[in-house]
């Protein structure tokens, strides 16, 4: 296939993090863009540069994470895409997996054209254990006060500064705040966060934070305080990295594609009720 006519193709994937460096590629160390782009190199003969939607540090797992590379080849005629998916799943690694892959427009930015992003931290409470689900799950002795960490989580949402909760090369700090869920089933607690995007160590300072909130030691106000002190909140204390997952990215066409479902399921409402008398 000639250069011009490369392939974007767009891949969703998923690892533990446990033994990652962190998802962007660094020298002398094991990352998931790395095992990436080798098992490609692998498979085409050739370098071929992956581009990730967000950055995870050492530790941090993913479900949802979205990347995209050219493909210069002709896709297998003996599959297509889903025998290409195979084979690249054949040459990575155990704790790396391709869970889907399918073409992308020759623009395609998967960090750059990234709407939303969601991630999820799980929170072991009351000396609970579960020993299979203990890399990807942060055990505690104590127990935690869920309502007051959803008061608290209520005083971050939106758009603002959020320098206190993490860092940024360039110093562009302020970042929009969707939206934060607190949710308890048992002992097992969860934090989903959506953004648009999020600073290096955002999610992990936040949750560190909303503990404190959740022992009692930090009321929600006191949050108010520490995101506009002007330091670091809690002295730059962060959770441990294996609590947390990206869950997903989501994107403008995904977006669309639920309005249009939404609104035509409207209208199929709307005119099954056309002729049926108002009721009184």
């Amino acid at each position: 296939m000639a250069a011009n006519a490369q392939r974007v193709l767009r891949a969703v994937i998923e690892y533990d993090g446990t033994a990652f460096a962190g998802s962007q590629v660094q020298p002398n160390a094991r990352t998931v863009q790395g095992e990436l782009e080798d098992a490609l190199n692998r498979l085409i003969g050739e370098r071929t540069k992956v581009r990730l939607a967000g950055r995870t540090d050492a530790g941090v797992h993913a479900t949802g994470q979205v990347v995209a590379f050219c493909y210069p080849r002709e896709l297998p005629c003996d599959g297509g895409l889903p025998e290409l998916r195979r084979r690249l799943n054949a040459a990575l690694p155990p704790d790396l997996a391709m869970r889907s892959l399918r073409p992308a427009a020759r623009g395609f930015d998967p960090r750059r054209d990234a709407r939303w992003r969601v991630y999820r931290y799980r929170i072991l409470m009351n000396g609970a254990s579960r020993p299979l689900e203990r890399h990807r799950t942060l055990e505690i002795d104590e127990g935690l006060n869920v309502e007051s960490m959803r008061v608290a989580v209520a005083r971050m949402v939106g758009e603002r500064d959020f320098a206190a909760l993490g860092s940024h090369v360039h110093g562009r700090t302020v970042r929009d705040l969707a939206e934060v869920r607190v949710t308890r089933n048992g002992d097992l607690v969860e934090l989903r966060v959506t953004a648009n995007a999020f600073l290096r160590r955002m999610v992990r300072s936040m949750v560190a934070l909303l503990i404190e909130v959740g022992r009692g030691r930090l009321d929600p106000d006191g949050v108010d305080r520490l995101l506009v002190g002007g330091g670091r909140a809690l002295h730059g204390r962060a959770a441990p990295a294996r609590g947390l997952t990206l869950e997903r990215v989501i994107y403008e066409s995904a977006m669309k594609r639920r309005t249009a479902h939404i609104t035509a399921a409207s209208s199929g409402r709307g005119r099954k009720d056309q002729g049926k008398p108002e009721s009184s």
